[in-house]
């Protein structure tokens, strides 16, 4: 399966998965507003008719009462049409939910029919002593009927709770079910996502910590990137593992051409300076003061030529691991006394003050190899300091103690180091804009190198107000089985 289909189906599988709990609550809510509209509906309908009943009742009452008292035939069609009235309206009760409470009052409202039917016979007889007596019977037919109207009302509401109280179970249940239900997409969706974050993710962590690692110089494609994956993945390791060995076979090549240029280059180097020399010594008195320039300079450009071949060989060496070197025990001061040898006649011509200071914490001896240490390394970075502090400067060389290690610092008070090329100092033939007068970019590659082969290590420092570039180098003071390196 390709990353987008992967990609495709999580997401998918994830969409699907946060659907259910949501169709579910929809489901749940569209209950509830069935059961909350009926329910309202036949609650507000049976209150009404409720209502309507106990006025009637009222409004009964009082025709009675007054057609016994005058005899109206009015009061009585009105008496017997209010009696019709509330029969209708308990016939709507009967059909409704409420029916089974509504049945207490079916015997109240016959009592009462049958009572008003005495109550008019006699009047018709004109015995009215006997409808008076007949009225008072009717009382407490009334007074009972407004009791069972009362509980009438407290059955619907009692009901009426009882769907609230229904309603609410499926709320709650349904409030759980949806709360479990996230719960357990958002657990499944998460372990979904980790997933296929790992599954894509954890091969490019690698493929991008191999890729560091041949920008770093290590031209091996690692064994456990996933080479047999079928996506883009895959094919991207394949590519990767192609590449790192074409990249591989291109630095053999390289190293191999560097070092092979680089030995027959002395040759007609060493040529060239011996017979400039020759023409020196046998054409002395001839010369004139233009041709001695000339031969000079020929000598001169020899000497950087076979400075730089020298240094590219070194190079090819130490890329090569057969770099060899001398680790001897040595007096700090020595190292100190032999680096200012080399430089003290250069810096009194420039100007230029040399400071040493070899503080209390310095161990008084080292095990190193001297010649790379003084001239190679630290010699490196005093002639760098020298051709980029100006007339009446000053460079400052350091020696102190940490712990189990020596550090060397070198200071000067020159321009200093764009802050654009200090990440980049230390890289093969990369010049910054202070030394792309002289030198191919080697120097402080080399110095990393024998810095690194004796367990040490070399930085540029932050930049410091008063000085322009401080480069520390520390080193153990016992390195670790040197005849091996």
């Amino acid at each position: 399966m390709t990353v987008r289909k992967q990609l495709i189906t999580t997401f998918a599988a994830v969409a699907v998965l946060m659907l259910l709990p949501g169709l579910y609550a929809a489901s749940r809510l569209s209950e509830l507003r069935r059961i909350a509209v009926e329910r309202r509906s036949r609650q507000a309908a049976a209150t009404l008719t409720v209502g309507r009943l106990q006025t009637a009742l009222a409004e009964l009452n009082r025709y009675e009462r007054s057609y016994v008292a005058t005899g109206g035939q009015g009061l009585r069609t009105a008496a017997e049409h209010t009696v019709e009235q509330m029969d209708d309206e308990l016939d709507s009760l009967r059909t409704s939910p409420y029916a089974h409470p509504a049945r207490t009052m079916n015997p109240m409202l016959d009592s009462i029919a049958v009572q008003a039917r005495i109550i008019h016979r006699y009047m018709d007889q004109g015995q009215l002593e006997q409808a008076t007596d007949a009225f008072a019977r009717l009382d407490p037919l009334f007074m009972e009927s407004h009791r069972r109207l009362h509980a009438l009302a407290d059955s619907i509401d009692q009901l009426a709770q009882a769907d609230f109280r229904r309603a609410e179970a499926i709320s709650s249940a349904a409030r759980s079910a949806t709360l479990v239900g996230v719960a357990v997409v958002l657990a499944v969706s998460l372990l979904l996502a980790g997933w296929t974050t790992r599954t894509l993710t954890d091969p490019l962590r690698r493929l991008a910590a191999a890729t560091a690692s041949v920008a770093g110089g290590d031209l091996e494609a690692p064994e456990d990137l996933p080479y047999e994956r079928r996506d883009e993945i895959g094919a991207l390791s394949k590519s990767f593992r192609s590449m790192t060995r074409q990249l591989a076979e291109l630095d053999r090549m390289k190293a191999e051409f560097v070092g092979v240029a680089s030995h027959e280059l002395k040759t007609p180097l060493n040529v060239i300076n011996g017979y400039a020399a020759l023409i020196e010594e046998e054409m002395e008195s001839e010369l004139t003061h233009h041709q001695r320039q000339i031969l000079d300079g020929i000598a001169e450009q020899t000497r950087v030529m076979s400075r730089l071949v020298s240094r590219l060989m070194d190079i090819s060496r130490l890329e090569a691991g057969t770099y060899r070197m001398e680790f001897e025990r040595v007096h700090v001061q020595d190292l100190m006394t032999g680096l200012l040898r080399s430089f003290d006649i250069l810096a009194k011509a420039e100007g230029i003050e040399i400071r040493p200071d070899i503080g209390e914490t310095a161990p008084e001896t080292i095990v190193v190899d001297v010649d790379i240490i003084r001239d190679e390394v630290l010699g490196n970075l005093v002639g760098n300091a020298l051709r980029h502090t100006p007339r009446g400067g000053w460079i400052s060389v350091e020696i102190w103690g940490s712990g189990d290690d020596v550090i060397f610092q070198v200071s000067d008070s020159g321009p200093g180091i764009p802050e654009e090329h200090r990440p980049f100092i230390f890289e093969k033939y990369y010049q910054a804009e202070r030394s792309r007068a002289v030198g191919a970019g080697l120097g402080l590659a080399i110095a990393r190198e024998m810095v690194a082969a004796h367990g040490g290590s070399i930085a540029l420092e932050a930049a410091v107000a008063g000085r322009g570039a401080t480069f520390r180098v520390t080193l153990p003071c016992e390195p670790d089985t040197p005849a091996d390196r």
